[in-house]
């Protein structure tokens, strides 16, 4: 069953994406058209005229672009942050080796095996890159995946924490130290600050290219109709320059 949900998703995603990419690809031949009907195509409302139709184009691009390198970067540190993340088990089994060794209550080992435990037990687990447009529509799964990271970061500073209160544990190589699990804490939680400051940049991106695409008064969406309009009411329904525009099919995702 969640193969065929998952299979659905993609099939969604998919479709979505190429949207975007095809009605950017039939706006440019939009412009293109109107370029080459010369002198003829001089329409008095200023955003339908030549220069800004051109401009329009590149900031179009120019938006989709953006999404992209934006996710690129969203991707490139969540596979950092879990590749850090899953060198911390052996990390953490070596403390407890050590927590062991040192002669501790057996109290104090029970919650430090506790926090060891919520640290491996809240790990998701053989995460795969997300799509692109994924995250976009499913915001629950990123602030999850975000919330079960934390949690993580949490656990393994109550262990540290627990470490520092004790009278007995000394290790003495640098990655067991204290101050070496402190280290490591700060490198997660910083981690996770730059994957939800990435995030959030790329949502940015998302909205400004809905903005540009669909949503403004003016968005290529609004502007590409207004073009048919014009191009039909200046050659006439029948004409071939209005065939050339008449066919360019625009999809407003979410209202096809």
């Amino acid at each position: 069953m969640k193969q065929c949900i998952d299979g659905r998703v993609a099939s969604i995603i998919t479709v979505t994406i190429m949207s975007h990419v095809k009605n950017a690809e039939a706006f440019t031949r939009m412009v293109n058209f109107c370029t080459g009907f010369g002198g003829m195509y001089i329409p008095g409302r200023p955003t339908l005229q030549i220069d800004a139709l051109t401009s329009q184009v590149n900031q179009v691009h120019a938006a989709l672009d953006a999404v992209k390198q934006a996710k690129a970067k969203y991707d490139e540190l969540v596979n950092q942050r879990k590749q850090a993340f899953d060198l911390v088990p052996k990390i953490l089994a070596g403390t407890l080796r050590r927590l062991e060794a040192s002669g501790t209550k057996p109290e104090q080992l029970e919650d430090a095996r506790a926090y060891v435990h919520q640290f491996i037990g809240s790990a998701p687990r053989n995460r795969t890159p997300i799509p692109s447009e994924m995250t976009e529509s499913a915001p629950v799964t990123r602030g999850l995946l975000q919330l079960a990271y934390t949690s993580k970061v949490d656990a393994f500073s109550k262990l540290v924490e627990a470490l520092k209160a004790s009278t007995v544990y000394q290790a003495q190589e640098p990655t067991y130290t204290v101050a070496g699990l402190e280290a490591k804490v700060q490198e997660l939680a910083q981690l996770n600050q730059a994957v939800d400051m990435a995030r959030k940049a790329w949502r940015m991106k998302i909205i400004n290219r809905d903005q540009l695409l669909y949503e403004n008064e003016d968005s290529m969406y609004q502007v590409a109709f207004a073009v048919k309009k014009y191009v039909r009411g200046l050659f006439g329904p029948n004409s071939g320059e209005y065939a050339l525009v008449r066919e360019l099919k625009f999809t407003k995702p979410g209202n096809s």
